[in-house]
Order: structure tokens, then sequence, then C-alpha cells
């Protein structure tokens, strides 16, 4: 099956916004076993989107178009698809007593604009859009079954992922000559992608169904195994060696696989060690904290954390000695440590994480210069411990790395820990 993606707007092709949609339906497929063929960006310009509409057709067997289905002057996608295919555009009754419904719900008027989103192209189908007045629109051009889904990606998620996606899926059951996959993403941190790619090198001759790939989404990497067989079974074990294989060479860098996030695999960590957390950040700004605090139920491990921006803060609120900042300055190993144990005595954690440094873009010194930073891990009858940590990037870049660096000393020593009979 060969899908392309037609992405319609000037403000996608002016700089104004990215496409973002794309790449969460890529992905979606790419679970599926379906690899995008092409992505096109067309601006608001009708011959453009007709001609458009008429070689995705040629080539694709399955497209979705998104944009340009909305209420305004320049939402005209669906006249494109009418022109392409030769056929008049007609309201649909049932489209409009939806927008009616949704119109009557949020107390506005109908006007002129809301009709514009009930007119489909002869022969066309219309879904219902549980979050928002445009319908998803099926129709036929040629061989190609087109989708059009609004851009907006609230209602461009809803409707690709419970309407789109199973339609899709239900075609790949169908077909005789399919091709049938098996997919994998492992995701890792603390291993660059050209070592990533360097350790599972060898495996690739020996896994001759398996494609390898590699995607970087700082701080992580990750390594992309999508398995090829005449049945389901044979992708599935092919996969399976592969993915054995790949986390025989990788070891403890692989935190997390396919749609598991690295803070919820923390989180579910100490969770299941019944353990608590505290955490002092300077450079960071809470950033650790923020990541922690995302994950729901949170509260079960995550006591408390210190932004501890200043030397007069790391004193009152984390308890490092004046005299570690007058001989060690706040950005030293002696300072994250005490930052860590401070912390975790105030309040009480089973272990605490701290972190200071230079994220620039000013600041530094000939010895530390920006981009160094300390992380400090304290626990419950273990000697403190910091690493020393030098990140080449933007600010941003930096404090990232350095939150991801911190909670990465936290998930080794329980990865440690759970190692243990």
């Amino acid at each position: 099956m060969r899908v392309e993606l037609l992405c319609t707007g000037d403000e996608l092709v002016t700089g104004l916004i990215t496409d973002t949609n794309s790449p969460w339906f890529e992905d979606k497929l790419f679970q599926l076993g379906v690899k995008v063929e092409r992505v096109l960006l067309v601006g608001d310009v009708r011959p453009d989107i007709t001609q458009a509409l008429l070689e995705v057709a040629s080539r694709a067997d399955v497209a979705l178009v998104s944009g340009g289905l909305g209420p305004t002057m320049d939402d005209f996608t669906l006249e494109c698809a009418a022109a392409a295919a030769g056929v008049p555009l007609e309201e649909s009754p049932q489209a409009m007593e939806w927008i009616r419904e949704r119109y009557a719900k949020r107390s506005l008027p109908l006007n002129p604009g809301a009709f514009r989103m009930a007119r489909i192209p002869r022969g066309a189908e219309v879904v219902r859009n549980p979050v928002g007045s445009a319908p998803l629109v099926l129709f036929r051009l040629g061989r190609c079954q087109l989708f059009f889904v609004p851009g907006v990606p609230r209602e461009y998620k809803a409707l690709a992922e419970d309407e789109v996606l199973p339609r899709i899926r239900a075609a790949l059951e169908k077909d005789s000559e399919r091709v049938y996959r098996a997919f994998r993403l492992l995701k890792t941190v603390g291993i660059p992608e050209s070592q990533l790619d360097a350790s599972v090198a060898p495996l690739v001759p020996r896994h001759p169904q398996v494609v390898f790939g590699f995607r970087t989404h700082a701080p992580e990497n990750h390594l992309k195994l999508m398995a090829t067989a005449g049945t389901q079974a044979e992708a599935d074990a092919a996969l399976a060696a592969a993915e054995a294989a790949s986390r025989q060479v990788v070891g403890t860098k692989v935190f997390g696989v396919d749609d598991e996030d690295y803070a919820a695999v923390i989180a579910r960590m100490l969770t299941e060690a019944k353990a608590t957390l505290s955490t002092a950040e300077s450079c960071t700004g809470g950033l650790i904290a923020t990541q922690l605090t995302a994950v729901p139920g949170s509260s079960a491990f995550f006591i408390g954390g210190a932004v501890s921006y200043s030397e007069k803060v790391k004193m009152a609120w984390v308890g490092v000695p004046p005299e570690v900042l007058d001989r060690h300055t706040a950005v030293s190993r002696e300072a994250a440590v005490a930052m860590a144990e401070g912390v975790r005595t105030a309040c009480g954690t089973t272990y605490s994480l701290s972190v200071t440094g230079y994220a620039g873009p000013t600041g530094g010194t000939p010895e530390d210069p920006v981009g160094t930073v300390y992380c400090g891990f304290a626990a419950e009858g273990h000697p403190t411990h910091c690493e020393r940590f030098t990140f080449v990037g933007d600010r941003e870049r930096v404090r990232l790395f350095a939150a991801n660096s911190a909670l990465e000393l936290l998930r080794q020593h329980l990865l440690s820990r759970a190692s243990v009979p």
C-alpha cells in the first residue's frame, strides 16, 4: 500500500507554523508497517492544490489531505478536489445537521461560512468530527482513496486516530498481496547516535528481514526496528530476535520502547521501589521537577524540590555550607554534593538529585567553561555520587541534557538495585 500526505495552507509554506501533524501520522502508520512515501506542502492556491491532488491520486493508494476545510474564504480544498474529479460540490444534509447542532450547543449564530463546511464533492462520504465542525470527507479520485481532515492538530488527530487509521488497517488486512511487518522502537539515553549505530551495525547482516533505522529526539536516541515477512508470525519472530540482539549490545542504555516516556519510566521505577525523591536545581531551574510532576500519580514519590538559583538560597533552602561556596564556588562537585545531601535531609526522602552548572551563554571559568554541569545523587545508606558533564549547544540544550543526566544517575541506581537478589 502506497500512502502519501498532502498538507495545504499558506502558513505551512511561509514559516508561520510548523507541520506537526505529518510526523505524528507517519509514526502511527509506521507502527502498522506502512511507510509514508511522500509528504507535500502546498500553499492556498487553487490550481496548485488541484494539481497536487491529481498527482497524489496518480501515485498513491491512500492519501491523507489536511487543511482548507474550515469556514473562511481561503478554505477551498474540497472545491479543488471537486475540480480535480470533474464533479460539482453539493451540500451534505448530514454534515449541515452536525454543524447546526454544534453551533447551537456553543450558542453561535450560523453564518455563510458555516455552510462552506457542509459542501462536499458529489459522491463523497462524510464522517462526523467529534471535536470540531468540519467533517472528515472520504472521496475516491481514480484508484486513490482520499481522506480530507482539518489541519487543526486536535481535530486532525481525533479523526485520524478514530476513523482514518482503522480504515487503513482494515484495507491492509484484506490485501491478498500484503507484506506483513512488525515494528519496535527502542529508546535510549546516554549514547550518541553514531555510537548507537556502530553498536548495532554488526547485527544488520544477521537479521536480513529487519530494517535498522535511527531517530534523534534529544536527549534521547531511538533505534527503529522493522521486520518484513510473508506472515505476521514470521515478522514477529524476526523482530523479537533483532530486538533481543540489540538489547544485548546496547544494554541498560535502553530505557523504554515505543510510546514509553522517559519520566514515566522513572516514575514507575520509583513507585515500584516504594522510594521517594527530592531535587535541588540551579541551572535547570526546576526542569527535573517539571518532567516528573507531569506524570500522573507523581505525588506518590516526588516530595518536593528547590530551585536554589542563588548562593543565598543554596545556603538557606538546601543547607549548602558557606565555606563550600567560598572555597569551591557554586558550580563545583562539592556544591552539587552538598545540594543533594541537603535537600534529601530537608525532605526526608530516599533519594535526591542536584544540578548546578553554567548553561550559558555567559558565565563559566577556564576550568569549568559554559556547558559544564555537575549532577549529584544522594541515596539513603550510600555515599553521595557526583558526575561532571560538558554539554555543547545553546542554553536550552544544556539545561535539557543536564536534567536528563541527573535523572539517569537515578535510573541507573534503580536498575542496579533491582538486579540485586
